[in-house]
């Protein structure tokens, strides 16, 4: 029973089916059919439309010109170009600038007492003469100019910018006119409707992008007055901060021109004050020179100078290096560099007694390289170290190198070849020699002493009040300070002096005997109250009375001077120069204060 209700069920189903198949075909081909019916009546009128809208078209006039895209394209790139525009202007007045420069006046030399270890390396250095000497630079300095080496501000004022330019849009309307009155407005919205549409929403469009553009227009209208505007302000302000510019700029030219112009004057008076031998100009020249003689930083910069204007005598004091207690060192060269070694016993007696003897020919040859003849005559040098004293611990300052030369003597010299030691030994200059000791020498002519320099005055001698003038007082009188005055000197010594009669010439000679087994021997005094200068031959007859009596040395004093004959002369012999200004000096060593004044004596003896 259910094998039956089973295929009978499966029947059923199968049956069911193929109906369904066939109902179905059924109904799509009558569909097709009618589809196909329905497309022939669409095409057909379809056709018809066709036709009789081809053949209103002559009476109807449409025009959509193909300017939208173009146009907002157009209109989309000005915008983009002017917001660029906007965001590019930025009205910023800034300063000019320009270069400050201040001049730099010539620094004048500073002495300097500091000094380190020399070593014998730099000995190369000492005789090496300066490559510009000083008379060069000062001629680079008195040629110059004086124009100021800066440019004056420029102007970075931007000029006044063109306003933006739109360019002309222009955009025709579309059209939909009928040309003949006979048209139905129903054949128009049946067969022209779509063109109607399309023809009003070109010109909506189109009025769209005209009023975009005319709203971009008055921007641009609004931006250009503002932007003019702001240009008149960014001009004014430039304008004005470009004057203040240009004004600081003038002063600053205007003040370097006064300062260089106002050196190039000092200078210039120097240098004709110089040349005319007056001692103020010639002492500041001077200084001038030895502050720019290059010497290795291990020596001292330390230096005093004096000039005898009537006798063209320079006399210069310089400190040299104590490479006694502080002997030079070497550099060795090993596998770390350049080593500071001590120098060998051998070393020390080949380069220290060198150093001193270098040192002064170099500034000796610095001296008449930059000074005229006509100037400096004869040049008296003394070098002096300072040093504390081994058995007092005091500080102390002694002399250990005398030269007095001439001109011709020392531009003779070739320093980059010469033994410093044989070539100054050769001038008769005075120094320890191959001795590694510090030995005072006596200097070749000391410094002068002015009456300016004589302070805590006290009462002198019998009736000469300090304001005597020893140049115009009785001869007589003269006689009797100097005999009292060397036997004050030479007194406590064990020194016994005697005086001679008057000579002839109405001078003073004195014998002096000094039983110093070093120091000591016979002197001979002589003084000669002149108010001329002493002629070298009084200096002769000194040297041939000295032979005569068998004298170790001769002293001349005088109320005047020595020309530079006789100093050149008595450098060569055992005779010492005492002029006015030193024996005005010796007499205040022992208490006494007077002065010495040539002129008044001789305006008095000529009255």
């Amino acid at each position: 029973m259910p094998e039956e209700l089973a295929l009978i069920l499966v029947v059923l189903g199968v049956a069911g089916w193929i109906i369904y198949a066939v109902v179905k075909a059924a109904l799509d081909t009558t569909r097709a059919a009618h589809k196909g019916i329905a497309g022939s009546l669409a095409r057909a009128r379809a056709a018809r439309f066709q036709k009789k809208k081809a053949r209103l078209q002559a009476f109807v006039r449409i025009n959509i010109p193909a300017e939208l895209e173009r146009t907002a394209r157009t209109i989309a790139k000005l915008e983009a170009v002017f917001a660029d525009r906007r965001s590019d202007s930025k009205w910023v007045a800034h300063r000019p600038t320009w270069q400050k420069v201040t001049f730099k006046a010539f620094a004048a030399p500073k002495q300097n007492p500091q000094s380190t270890e020399m070593n014998v390396g730099e000995l190369h250095a000492i005789l090496r003469p300066n490559t510009e000497p000083w008379h060069e630079k000062e001629s680079r300095m008195l040629e110059r100019n004086c124009l100021y080496p800066s440019q004056p501000p420029s102007s970075s004022q931007r000029a006044e910018p063109e306003a933006f330019a739109l360019p002309e849009i222009s955009m025709d309307s579309a059209v939909f006119e009928p040309s003949s009155p006979n048209i139905r407005e129903t054949d128009l919205d049946r067969f022209f409707g779509n063109e109607r549409r399309e023809v009003e929403q070109y010109n909506e469009k189109r009025r769209l992008l005209l009023s975009k553009y005319q709203e971009l227009a008055n921007s641009v209208a609004v931006w250009n007055e503002s932007e003019r505007q702001q240009w008149k302000q960014y001009r004014d302000s430039c304008t004005a901060s470009e004057n203040e510019e240009l004004a600081r700029f003038q002063d600053a030219a205007r003040a370097y021109k006064l300062e260089c112009s106002a050196e190039n004057t000092r200078l210039r008076e120097i240098l004709d004050g110089f040349r005319a031998g007056q001692k103020q100009q010639v002492l500041q020249r001077l200084g001038y020179i030895l502050g720019s003689i290059e010497w290795p930083v291990s020596m001292p910069h330390v230096w005093q100078v004096d000039y005898d204007e009537e006798q063209h005598i320079l006399i210069v004091e310089i400190e040299l290096p104590n490479i006694v207690h502080r002997p030079p060192i070497k550099f060795v060269e090993q596998r770390s560099g350049l080593v500071a070694k001590p120098l060998n016993q051998k070393e020390r007696g080949e380069f220290i007694p060198q150093f001193h003897p270098a040192i002064m020919l170099r500034a000796a040859l610095e001296i008449f390289r930059n000074a005229e003849s006509s100037v400096v005559q004869l040049l008296a040098l003394n070098g002096w170290v300072s040093f504390h004293h081994p058995h007092t611990g005091l500080d102390t300052r002694a002399y250990t190198a005398a030269l007095l030369v001439e001109r011709e003597q020392i531009a003779s010299l070739n320093l980059n070849r010469i033994d410093p030691l044989a070539a100054f030994q050769a001038l008769k200059g005075k120094s320890a020699g191959k001795l590694i000791e510090i030995i005072p020498v006596e200097p070749a002519l000391n410094m002068k002493r002015t009456d300016s320099r004589f302070v805590d005055a006290r009462d002198v001698l019998d009736s000469l009040g300090t304001n005597t003038n020893l140049a115009a007082m009785d001869w007589q009188d003269f006689e009797h300070l100097i005999r009292e005055l060397f036997e004050k000197e030479f007194s406590g010594r064990g020194t016994e002096v005697k005086i001679t009669q008057t000579s002839r010439d109405r001078g003073v000679d004195a014998i002096v005997f000094n039983p110093d087994p070093i120091h000591g021997g016979k002197y001979i005094i002589q003084a000669k109250r002149y108010t001329n200068t002493v002629d070298v031959s009084a200096v002769r007859d000194l040297c041939a009375v000295v032979r005569k009596e068998g004298a170790s040395r001769g002293i001349l004093v005088t109320t005047s001077t020595y020309g530079a004959d006789a100093y050149s002369f008595a450098n060569n012999e055992p005779i010492t120069l005492l002029d006015g200004a030193q024996l005005l000096g010796l007499l205040q060593k022992h208490g006494y204060q007077f002065r010495v004044d040539l002129a008044e004596a001789r305006r008095m003896r000529a009255e």
